[in-house]
């Protein structure tokens, strides 16, 4: 006697098997083409290592190694298939070793769309999901445009996608059009409208010249690469300078100063003109048609920045795991009037994601305000107290001492033994570096303090750089008060608000010990509360 089989009610309707999707067709030209610009350097060196007996041989050596590439290139296109199910997204992929990748969609945290100039010339984009766990992202490169903005609706925004109508592109020598069934998924809104909070303005290429970090790195490339090909270079026949028993082309090497006082300042000038413009260049390639968008997600709403020339990207971001946002002020933009804004978000691949390039401090703070929920950058600020500025002022003049000592050995080594006496330059350390020190401590000190609003944690600090960070208290896992040798001594503490968010933690410096631990207690009264007498 048989028994009758007991009907399944699953949660979800399983969908086919042939609701799997493959990636776009032109995936078969930018695979290959990424493949090879990785494999570059090994089809150079090994030309380059044939071609030494046999020019022939070092050219079919290029090519057979252009070819392997090639071909491993192909295999993302022929092997990866996709779907999206009510409950999930699954990707499979791999020829030899096949893998199946699942995320459930409500764990879905970001989605980016990316597209390099090779992308934005065969109209497809690369898909990078975020589900924030450690493994990294779930990558499909590449879906046509159109794909792209689909996938993304669906797992943001529970959209069925696609319709009944919609065909599908099947795999197979024979390929057919079919129609892709229609998903039982959660009603949501099928727009991609939303609220733009904020949009690029041309006038913020001012500040573009004047990022210090951008030009440091250039300076530091550009070091980096006349040291390694310094002896390379036949410096006597290019610019004709040849340094021999301290002359320089026959003639004492004093007769050359009178010739820097000019030529440094006239290089000078020129090396900022041509950063002037090579970072503007840059701020137009980058930042080009910025929006940040607020759009209805599956859970809640989302933000989504979208900008870039060549190269576009377009980044979106739960704002429920947004947990908090800094607003930094490098020393000469801020004399411009310029600051940097960045999110502390938890569980996403990159947890302080920027929102805005460089904009006015009123843009900042407005933005800011907008998705915080309250104008936490501009709530007044408590500070610290005389004993910090003491501590600043006295390292500042530790500092300086310091300086000037290893200057003046290096001064009295240099007169012993190379007969040349730059007494001046002690002095120029000692009055520049005491400017500088004493200017950047008493910045420090003005800077410094703290507020504790309704929802967030507000902390300042920084001297020539300063940095003003937003926490919400909710987003605060803990706390940890340091005191050094010196800091009992002048009764302040280090505490550190530990979080998931941004870089994990947040910094309060030199607090003084009773503040301290007010602070804690009424951010966090649960926490703390217990361990307070």
């Amino acid at each position: 006697m048989s028994t009758p089989d007991t009907p399944l009610t699953p949660e979800a309707p399983v969908p086919p098997e042939d609701d799997w999707q493959r990636l776009a067709g032109w995936t078969a030209v930018v695979s290959p083409i990424s493949t090879l610009r990785q494999a570059i350097v090994p089809v150079v060196v090994g030309a380059f290592g044939a071609g030494q007996a046999n020019p022939l041989i070092g050219l079919l050596v290029a090519v057979g190694i252009a070819m392997v590439a090639a071909v491993i290139g192909l295999i993302p296109w022929l092997t990866t298939r996709y779907r999206v199910t009510p409950t999930h997204l699954e990707v499979r992929k791999g020829l030899l070793n096949r893998t199946t990748l699942t995320a459930r969609l409500d764990r879905v945290r970001s989605v980016d769309l990316n597209s390099t100039l090779v992308h934005r010339a065969l109209g497809v984009t690369k898909v990078s999901v975020g589900t924030g766990v450690d493994e990294g992202q779930i990558n499909l490169d590449s879906l046509t445009k159109d794909a792209a903005a689909r996938l993304r609706r669906e797992l943001l925004h529970a959209t069925p996608s696609p319709s009944a109508t919609d065909p599908v592109e099947a795999s197979g020598d024979n390929a057919s059009t079919v129609a892709a069934p229609a998903r039982d998924v959660a009603p949501g809104p099928i727009t991609d409208d939303g609220e733009v909070i904020a949009r690029l303005d041309w006038s913020w290429i001012k500040y573009a010249p004047l990022n210090l970090k951008n030009l440091a790195i250039a300076i530091g490339g550009l070091a980096a690469f006349f040291g390694a090909f310094s002896e390379l270079i036949p410096w006597e026949r290019t610019i004709g300078i040849r340094v021999d028993d301290g002359e320089i082309n026959g003639r004492p090497i004093e007769s050359f100063l009178d010739m820097l006082l000019f030529a440094i300042p006239i290089a000078l000038v020129v090396a900022v003109l041509v950063w002037a413009a090579g970072s503007c260049v840059g701020y137009v390639v980058r930042w080009w048609d910025l929006q940040v968008v607020r759009e209805q997600g599956r859970e809640g709403t989302t933000l989504r920045r979208s900008f870039g020339l060549t190269s576009t990207r377009a980044t979106t971001v739960e704002e429920a795991k947004v947990r908090g946002a800094t607003s930094t002020v490098g020393p000469l933009i801020g004399l411009a009037g310029g600051a940097d804004l960045n999110l502390l978000t938890t569980g996403l691949d990159d947890n302080f994601p920027a929102v805005l390039p460089t904009a006015p401090e009123s843009v900042v703070s407005t933005v800011g305000k907008d998705i915080l929920g309250e104008d936490a950058f501009s709530a007044p600020l408590t500070g610290h107290g005389p004993l910090p500025r003491r501590r600043y002022w006295f390292r500042a003049l530790i500092g300086t001492a310091i300086g000037t000592s290893v200057t003046l050995v290096l001064t009295v080594l240099i007169g012993v033994y190379g007969d040349l006496w730059l007494w001046w330059l002690p002095l120029a350390v000692l009055v520049v570096g005491l400017f500088f020190e004493l200017l950047g401590a008493e910045l420090a000190y003005r800077h410094l303090g703290h507020a504790l609003t309704e929802r967030y944690l507000v902390v300042r600090a920084g001297s020539f750089t300063t940095v003003r960070t937003a926490l919400q208290t909710e987003g605060v896992i803990g706390w940890r008060v340091k005191q050094s040798f010196f800091d009992r001594r002048l009764g302040l503490a280090q505490v550190t608000a530990m979080t998931a968010a941004g870089r994990e933690h947040v910094e309060v410096p030199d607090v003084p010990l009773e503040t301290a631990v007010a602070l804690a207690t009424a951010a966090t009264p649960r926490t703390v509360s217990e361990f307070v007498e």
